[in-house]
């Protein structure tokens, strides 16, 4: 056996092992959820099932000898498991229901018919008598399906970085440029094996980026963190410019003590689902405080602003009026301006609290006459 063969095969022992251990990382993740989970660590047994399927091909037509059906059997799960792995590590993030997802993953299913008919139809590939890997006529339906599985993780990225209001898309571009190019390399250059040591190391990347992701988020809300809101705020660019708005809610700790902590949490998990869908579009949105939240806008366009806060307590009093187990408390809110700096930013803050406790203190004084 030649010393290229055997570095081919320490490789892909060293990419098997690293997924064995990314997929026990996924299973006992805090900060995933069940989905993630799942996804993720199956993500990663898919690709630990192809490496190890291709490294035994090598040992048993190289040392054993073993003939064709090594081969065949290798061929069989590379090629039908190979496109499902950017489509199951897109699950792992997925945001809402998808009808292109949908579609776009039926060739993939077609893929797996056409492949384990390739034995005998020989329409993706075939193995001949001497062993050699021969591609098919319909080679190119594998790589559609390939493609398809890619566009799909490309999707389902795009939507995932907009729900976690993701500050720095650079780095997510240029992993899904890596994860693309990388797991590529192989279908232009059959004889360069990196395809399998390029989908670990994104399989790798992508699983660390979504740690970093999940650890920004706060659990009840859905919203960035504190410690998120902090970091920018301490250092706000001097080309940045926007709006800020505070959002508060009235006599919260009344509604904790009338009806429980478990209402509370419900009543804080509708307020910040309501902000990221109103403001989500204008710039970040922030859970400040236990009842308090934020959104830092990316335009000073006063009218824009007025017209999706006027949707905001339109659709806040509505679920009010709707609601049938507790009392949603009330939303004072309150922004303003900014240009450029830590200390302008400061002064707009205080002055979109005081407008927030000025619209407090008036609606108070409208409930008492």
């Amino acid at each position: 056996m030649t010393d290229l063969l055997i570095n081919y095969i320490v490789l892909d022992a060293i990419c098997a092992i690293a997924l064995i251990i990314l997929t026990l990382a996924a299973l006992q993740n805090v900060l995933f959820s069940n989905e993630m989970k799942k996804y993720f660590a199956l993500a990663a047994l898919v690709t630990f099932i192809v490496v190890t399927a291709e490294s035994a091909s090598i040992i048993y037509e190289n040392i054993l000898l073993a003939g064709r059906a090594p081969a065949l059997i290798a061929n069989i799960i590379g090629f039908s498991l190979a496109p499902l792995i950017a489509f199951v590590l897109s699950r792992a993030f997925t945001v809402g229901n998808g009808k292109i997802r949908t579609l776009l993953s039926i060739p993939i299913w077609i893929n797996i018919v056409l492949v384990f008919s390739s034995p005998w139809t020989g329409l993706i590939f075939s193995v001949g008598s001497d062993i050699n890997y021969i591609r098919g006529p319909l080679y190119g339906w594998f790589i559609f399906a390939y493609l398809c599985s890619y566009i799909i993780l490309i999707v389902d990225s795009v939507k995932a970085m907009n729900y976690y209001q993701c500050h720095s898309k650079t780095t997510f571009i240029l992993l899904l440029t890596f994860t693309i190019l990388g797991t590529n390399v192989q279908l232009v250059w059959p004889n360069v094996h990196a395809t399998w040591l390029s989908v670990t190391l994104s399989l790798v990347l992508f699983y660390a980026y979504f740690c970093v992701l999940t650890e920004t988020q706060d659990n009840l809300t859905g919203l960035l963190k504190r410690n998120v809101y902090d970091r920018y705020t301490s250092k706000i660019p001097n080309v940045d410019t926007g709006m800020v708005i505070v959002f508060d809610l009235d006599g919260f700790k009344q509604i904790n003590d009338l009806y429980g902590h478990s209402w509370g949490d419900s009543c804080l998990r509708v307020v910040g689902n309501l902000v990221k869908d109103c403001f989500g579009k204008l710039g970040f949105c922030y859970r400040t405080g236990g009842d308090e939240f934020c959104v830092i806008c990316h335009s000073k366009d006063v009218h824009q602003v007025e017209a999706v806060l006027g949707s905001f307590h339109c659709k806040i009093d509505n679920i009010r009026n709707n609601t049938t187990q507790g009392e949603l408390p009330m939303v004072s809110t309150g922004y303003a301006a900014f240009s450029g700096s830590v200390a302008d930013y400061e002064r707009a803050l205080k002055k979109a609290d005081d407008q927030m406790y000025n619209f407090k203190y008036k609606r108070r004084q409208l409930r008492m006459n």
